[in-house]
C-alpha cells in the first residue's frame, strides 16, 4: 500500500468512528451490568448483548477494512448487480418464518442478517452509479422517475416485513443525493411540502379524533404555499404544488388506517405523549426521564437506575441514548453527537474534494445515512421524532447496523485515500 494513499487516508474519520464503537460496547455493558444485591430483584436481564455486540464490532472492522481495500471502481460497477441481489433478498425474507411478528431476518449458521439494512448500501450506490451520468439531468420528470422507482421498491418491501422504521430511510438517502446532483430548489419544495401536509394531516387527527380533519385550514396552508411558490416558479409546477398536497391530505388518512395498531400508536404517542403515558407513551415519556435524570455531567458509568430497574424500555438498541444521557450526562451527549458531526462534516468536505462524480454523490448518501439515523434515534429519545425503530448507527445493539455501518465507513475511507482518482 502507498504512502501516498495512507497519507491521504481520512484519520479524523477512522478516529471518529473507533471511539464511538468504544463508547456503545461501555453502554452496552453498562446495560446487561447489575450488582449483587440486586440481582434477585432484577431478574431476566440479558448479560450478553455486550459480548454478542463485541463479536459483531470486530466482524464490523472486517467489513471496514474490506470496503477500504476494494478498488472504488468496482462500487460503481457492481452497484446494479448488489442493488438486484438485496432486492432479491428483501423478496425471500417475506417467505420466512415471521419472528415477533414480522419478517426482517434471514438465519446464516449462528448469525441472523437483515437485509434491509443492505439495501441501504446497495440503493446509495446504484442512486450515485444513475445520478453520476451526465446526460442524467436531475430535473428532467423521467430522471426523477427512475431515481424514485429505484427508492419505492424496497420501500414498499420493507413495508411488508413490516418495519416502517426502516422503510423512511430509504427516500430520505434519495433526497440529498439529488440535491447535490443538482435538483432546482423549486422541485426540492414540491417533494418537501407534502410532509408538512401529512404532519398536519395526521396531527389533526390525533387533536381532534379519528375522522375529524380541520381541511380548511389544512387548505389555507396550501394556498399560501401556491402563491409563495408561483412567484418564483412556472404555473405548471404550482398547479403540480397544489395537487400533490390535496392529494397527501387525502390519502394519509386511508394509510394510517392501513398501519398495524401498534405502528398508529406509536404515532399518535409521539404528537401526543401526554395523552398515554401508561400505555403508547410509556417508551418516550421513561427515556425524557432518564436523559433529564442525567443532569450536566450524569450518574456515572454503571449507576443507571432507569435501565438498572428496567424503567427504559429498548435500553439496548432504540434507546441507547438514553442510557448514555442518564450515565454520561448531557457531555457525554453532547461528545457522542460531536463524533457523528465530525463524520458527517469530514465526509461533506469529502465530496467536495473527490473527483470522481460517483463518489462525490456516494459520500453525500454516506452522510445522509449517518445523519437521519443520529436526527431520528436521538430525536424520538427526546420527544421530538416518533418511535421508529431505527437504531443508533455504532452504538446501538444489533449485528446488521453495525456491519452495515462500519463498511459505510471503510468506503468513506476508501475514497479519502484515492480522491484524485476518477
Amino acid at each position: 500500500m502507498s504512502g501516498r494513499f495512507l497519507r491521504n487516508l481520512d484519520w479524523l474519520i477512522l478516529l471518529a468512528t473507533v471511539l464511538l464503537i468504544a463508547v456503545g460496547l461501555l453502554n452496552l455493558y453498562s446495560v446487561g451490568h447489575v450488582p449483587e444485591d440486586l440481582r434477585e430483584m432484577v431478574a431476566g436481564r440479558d448479560i450478553l448483548f455486550f459480548q454478542r455486540q463485541l463479536l459483531w464490532a470486530l466482524l464490523g472492522f472486517a467489513a471496514m477494512a474490506a470496503a477500504f481495500s476494494i478498488p472504488f471502481r468496482y462500487y460503481e460497477g457492481g452497484a446494479v448487480v448488489l442493488y438486484i441481489a438485496t432486492l432479491l433478498l428483501l423478496v425471500a425474507v417475506l417467505f420466512l418464518e415471521p419472528a415477533k411478528g414480522s419478517s426482517r431476518w434471514i438465519a446464516l449458521g449462528g448469525f441472523r442478517v437483515q437485509p434491509s439494512e443492505l439495501a441501504k448500501i446497495s440503493l446509495i450506490f446504484i442512486l450515485a452509479r444513475f445520478l453520476a451520468e451526465k446526460r442524467h439531468d436531475p430535473n428532467r420528470l423521467r430522471i426523477i422517475i427512475v431515481a424514485f422507482g429505484a427508492v419505492i421498491v424496497p420501500v414498499l418491501l420493507v413495508m411488508k416485513q413490516p418495519d416502517l422504521g426502516t422503510a423512511l430511510v430509504f427516500p430520505a438517502l434519495l433526497l440529498p443525493i439529488l440535491y447535490w446532483r443538482g435538483l432546482d430548489e423549486g422541485v426540492m419544495i414540491l417533494f418537501l411540502t407534502p410532509v408538512a401536509s401529512a404532519f398536519l394531516t395526521v396531527f389533526s387527527q390525533s387533536v381532534l379524533g379519528e375522522g375529524k380533519y380541520p381541511y380548511p385550514l389544512l387548505i389555507l396552508f396550501v394556498a399560501i404555499l401556491a402563491i409563495a411558490y408561483r412567484r418564483r416558479a412556472r404555473l405548471l409546477q404550482s398547479i403540480m404544488l397544489v395537487a400533490t398536497n390535496l392529494a397527501v391530505m387525502l390519502v394519509i388518512p386511508t394509510l394510517i388506517d392501513r398501519l398495524k395498531p401498534y405502528q398508529q400508536q406509536r404515532i399518535f404517542a409521539f404528537l401526543r405523549p401526554e395523552s398515554d403515558i401508561l400505555g403508547s407513551g410509556w417508551q418516550v415519556y421513561q427515556s425524557k426521564v432518564a436523559i433529564g435524570s442525567g443532569g450536566f455531567s450524569g450518574k456515572g458509568f454503571l449507576h443507571g437506575t432507569q435501565k438498572l430497574l428496567a424503567f427504559l424500555p429498548e435500553r439496548h438498541s432504540d434507546f441507547v441514548f438514553s442510557v448514555l444521557s442518564e450515565e454520561a450526562g448531557y457531555l457525554g451527549a453532547l461528545g457522542v453527537m460531536m463524533l457523528f458531526l465530525v463524520i458527517i462534516v469530514r465526509g461533506l468536505y469529502l465530496a467536495t474534494k473527490v473527483k470522481s462524480r460517483f463518489a462525490s454523490l456516494a459520500v453525500i448518501g454516506i452522510c445522509s445515512y449517518f445523519a437521519f439515523h443520529l436526527l431520528v434515534n436521538v430525536g424520538m429519545t427526546i420527544g421530538l421524532a416518533p418511535v421508529t425503530g431505527i437504531p443508533l448507527p455504532l452504538i446501538s445493539y444489533g449485528g446488521s447496523s453495525m456491519l452495515v455501518s462500519c463498511f459505510l465507513i471503510g468506503v468513506l475511507l476508501n475514497f479519502s485515500a484515492s480522491f484524485y482518482e476518477y
